[in-house]
């Protein structure tokens, strides 16, 4: 029987570690990254069509997958075609966020695609065998210097601490968290949309390039953020929430000269203003450029700070953690 295939994957918010999951540091030293999948994401309805050729809808978000080796969007291209869905399907791709955010989105899309391709088989596809296979796409298809944090998220959901081993295997470990521990935590992180969209993947190059020649300053700041990684983890499980802020704040310290992209006067501008309006600790996620700045907030400060973003011109964009990674639903023809 034909069927309308819809998946969707969520995006996620990394709190510490981010940038030592890149294969290029985790291969040599391993790699530890603290993320929390959230209630927003990227999605895909797959339907099969009986006319040949391509459709287009009004806003022009709707292609079919027959001409996905011409597809102009190499990304979405190298995700159907990993998937096997190369004759008589239309894909619409759908997402909360623009691209180039430094959400995941790009990861979530992937996972997304095999998992609505998987579907109709009789098992559920398993979540760490999407999330290498969406890994791939990006890493090995499309040549991009990416880790593999997001795929790991969109495929599992949950608060977790990601293990990235030197052999390229990855560990996932939920943080159970109490309840009204990640409760508190969701209050006091805030996200702002900055306006620019990026290229995770050519700003990553720079520091993918420094730490393959061994540069020693690119070298020990990755250290000293995989570090941080381990006292998030030790923060959030002894409900220490006052500590997320300011290790934040250091994670970006070090983080925004991994490369000359990363940041830049406008940028650390918007970061230095929350700061003053009273935020703990702030960062760019994703590879920074751009994208979505993550601030940490003590309860009495949120509104200030929400005052001074959005006095800046930044658009909030508000959010819970899910513990679910993707999903698929699939409704008969």
């Amino acid at each position: 029987m034909a069927e309308i295939v819809t998946a969707r994957a969520p995006l996620r918010i990394s709190l510490a570690g981010g940038g030592t999951d890149i294969p290029s540091y985790s291969a040599r030293h391993g790699g530890l990254v603290i993320a929390c999948a959230i209630d927003r994401y990227v999605g895909v309805t797959v339907h099969p069509r009986e006319f040949r050729g391509r459709l287009r809808t009004a806003a022009d978000s709707c292609e079919t997958v027959a001409e996905a080796a011409r597809h102009p969007d190499p990304m979405l291209r190298a995700c159907l075609t990993r998937a096997g869905l190369l004759r008589d399907r239309q894909v619409t791709v759908f997402g909360d966020v623009p691209s180039g955010s430094g959400l995941g989105g790009s990861a979530a899309l992937a996972v997304s695609v095999l998992h609505a391709a998987s579907h109709p088989h009789a098992h559920a596809p398993d979540a760490d065998a999407l999330a290498e296979t969406a890994s791939r796409i990006e890493i090995e298809d499309l040549g991009r210097a990416v880790g593999k944090q997001d795929h790991y998220m969109a495929a599992h959901g949950g608060v977790r601490l990601l293990r990235f081993a030197p052999s390229g295997q990855v560990e996932t470990e939920r943080l159970d968290l109490d309840p009204g521990v990640r409760a508190e935590l969701e209050e006091r992180l805030l996200l702002f949309y900055t306006g620019i969209s990026r290229d995770a993947g050519d700003i990553l190059s720079e520091q993918n390039r420094r730490t393959l020649q061994g540069n020693g300053d690119a070298l020990e700041r990755l250290h000293a953020i995989r570090r941080i990684a381990d006292d998030m983890a030790d923060c959030l499980r002894k409900g220490d929430l006052d500590s997320v802020g300011p290790l934040v704040e250091e994670h970006w310290r070090l983080k925004s000269r991994l490369g000359t992209r990363v940041s830049s006067p406008w940028l650390q501008g918007l970061h230095d203003r929350a700061l003053a309006a009273g935020a703990a600790g702030g960062k760019l996620l994703g590879s920074g450029g751009g994208g979505f700045l993550l601030l940490v907030c003590a309860p009495d400060r949120r509104q200030a700070v929400r005052r001074a973003m959005t006095g800046a011109g930044l658009v909030e964009l508000r959010f819970r953690f899910t513990e679910h990674g993707s999903r698929a639903v699939a409704l008969p023809l």
